[in-house]
């Protein structure tokens, strides 16, 4: 952990300041390697492999750093304790962060630079846009968005719940303007109006209450500063109704067997893909074949074999799964007190929305009129 990182951290039980208790310093820029992070209410967190572990059952989830560290790594272990206690985790919540650090320790490899991806969610920012800006990634898995904001010059923290945050250290570790944390999105550990934009893409539809993840989020944001959202589309009401019965029983499955239907899935998409980029560069049969392919189709044909599975034991076992519709995006984002509102979809899976947090309420009332909802 870097010292800058310190001044954004809080305490998520109470949003105190924290006091660093190093363990281990690593690098040339004398980085915390290992650590403890102490709140004057009581509640301490560990920094494992430079990363702070800012949830209330941290030791529970770390036993080896407790093993190693002896009572150097107890100090306000039992009101951390108590705070987890009091505060645990519904079981679903539980189950996501375990289906999710899966996911991304298992897809961890960066298999293509995702490049068209990012900017289509996060449209209308630009390179210039990130460009020596402080932001939030919430939910950043293996790290994918982390990499571009990063590339374009924004300073940015990647939060993420489960062990993901992994595969995004190994991703960004070359970045000096990356930090990780292991934090909660419903009690986000940062300093209140310290980033100048938030985003969380892919993330809140899977959370239990996604109003209450956005409005978790949009106390980070600055006045005048931005916040990003993609959520999964209502528009595939009958293939998304005949998922949720598949869901029903694969979220239910071990994780090593829904890797391997996964696996099945992937490889009947390849059937379809691995075709489609043939045909498409033939002379005369190229414009048949763009015309009468299915845009999932040809959105996998920019991807390889590994997104295909991935994202197939995102669909199998997560477990929970919300859809939208334009209107209620831009309802989720004026409920947060938002203005300046736009939505607009992103092909047949997804809507993106953006608003801007005012100083106050009173001024995003007067900006409601504003809302911007594209037809799908």
């Amino acid at each position: 952990m870097r010292a800058r990182l310190l001044n954004l951290l809080r305490c998520p039980a109470c949003l105190g300041t924290l006091e660093l208790v190093p363990l281990v310093r690593s690098g040339a820029d004398n980085e915390v390697a290992e650590g403890v992070l102490v709140c004057g209410c009581g509640a301490s967190y560990p920094i494992i492999n430079t990363i702070p572990r800012m949830l209330g059952n941290a030791y529970a989830l770390f036993p080896s750093f407790v093993a190693q560290y002896g009572s150097r790594a107890e100090v306000g272990s039992a009101a951390a304790a108590q705070t987890s206690a009091a505060a645990a985790p519904a079981s679903v919540v539980t189950e996501t962060q375990r289906s999710f650090g899966y996911q991304w320790t298992t897809f961890s490899e960066m298999a293509c630079d995702f490049q068209e991806n990012f900017w289509n969610y996060l449209h209308p920012a630009t390179p210039e846009f990130f460009r020596g800006r402080l932001g939030l990634d919430a939910g950043c898995g293996f790290g994918r968005h982390l990499y571009h904001a990063a590339s374009c010059g924004a300073e940015i923290v990647g939060m993420d719940l489960s062990q993901a945050i992994e595969a995004s250290y190994q991703n960004t570790r070359r970045f000096p303007n990356v930090h990780l944390v292991q934090g909660d999105i419903h009690a986000p550990p940062f300093a209140p109006g310290v980033f100048d934009f938030v985003y969380s893409v892919g993330v809140l539809h899977h959370l239990p209450d996604p109003k209450r993840g956005v409005r978790s989020l949009v106390p980070l944001v600055k006045p005048d500063g931005s916040m990003f959202v993609w959520l999964y589309s209502t528009r595939r009401r009958f293939l998304n109704f005949g998922l949720e019965c598949i869901r029903s029983v694969t979220t239910r499955l071990p994780y090593g067997l829904v890797k391997g239907m996964s696996l099945v899935g992937a490889l009947v998409d390849a059937g379809f893909v691995l075709p489609y980029r043939a045909l498409r560069a033939l002379p005369g049969l190229g414009a048949l074949i763009e015309r009468i392919t299915p845009p999932r189709i040809k959105l996998y044909s920019l991807y390889p074999f590994q997104v295909l599975h991935a994202d197939w034991f995102d669909r199998l076992a997560a477990p929970i799964r919300f859809y939208y519709d334009g209107p209620e995006v831009a309802q989720l984002l004026q409920d947060a007190e938002l203005s300046d509102i736009s939505v607009a979809p992103t092909g047949l899976y997804g809507w993106r929305g953006c608003g801007i947090k005012r100083s106050s309420p009173s001024d995003a009332s007067r900006d409601i009129e504003e809302i911007s909802v594209e037809r799908a």
